[in-house]
């Protein structure tokens, strides 16, 4: 797994098979990365839950945005996340916060400009998680929201309304903005 663009492009993300993780491919990345980059990403600060390897944050950090919060729930995904964001030089941009998303809703008491979420599939629909996520998001701030095409999401949650819908074989990709138009 490779950054595709920014600063770090090209270089590797660090990762290991048999991790139970799907990380986001590049396809969808780029895609995803195509459509948030017209707003521009330089100065933001995101949240990437469920992150697994780091792909979408550390995408966004190499495109510009200023900080990135990692929510894993795996200590071996964690371990394996802080290791590439050393090598990337990202470290004193980010955080990684090893605990499940659940609970890094109510502890992170942060406000972003863009949230990303790829859970693993097999959680299901995560409409409990879209109904909460709205309380980390600033004014106007997007979250993209990867799911399983076979677990559609509403076009409301809490605050949240969808603007934009993509989709790549099973994979779907979701924006949402949070009340507001400052993107």
């Amino acid at each position: 797994m490779r950054v595709i663009a920014g600063e770090a492009k090209g270089r590797r993300i660090v990762s290991q098979k048999r991790l139970g993780a799907r990380p986001t491919t590049q396809r969808v990345r780029s895609s995803l990365f195509a459509i948030l980059e017209a707003t521009g990403l330089e100065g933001k600060n995101v949240v990437d839950l469920y992150a697994g390897i780091g792909t979408l944050g550390i995408e966004a950090l190499s495109r510009g945005a200023i900080w990135a919060d990692f929510v894993e729930a795996s200590p071996k995904r964690c371990a394996l996340l802080r290791q590439s964001l050393t090598t990337l030089g990202y470290s004193a941009r980010s955080k990684v916060h090893c605990m499940k998303v659940e609970r890094a809703l109510q502890s992170l008491g942060k406000s972003y400009d863009l949230i990303f979420m790829d859970p693993p599939y097999t959680l299901g629909p995560v409409h409990h998680v879209l109904d909460k996520v709205g309380a980390l998001a600033k004014e106007g701030a997007l979250v993209a929201a990867g799911h399983s095409r076979r677990h559609p999401l509403e076009p409301r949650y809490n605050g949240l309304e969808l603007i934009r819908e993509r989709k790549y074989g099973d994979t779907v990709c979701s924006i949402y903005r949070e009340g507001g138009d400052s993107w």
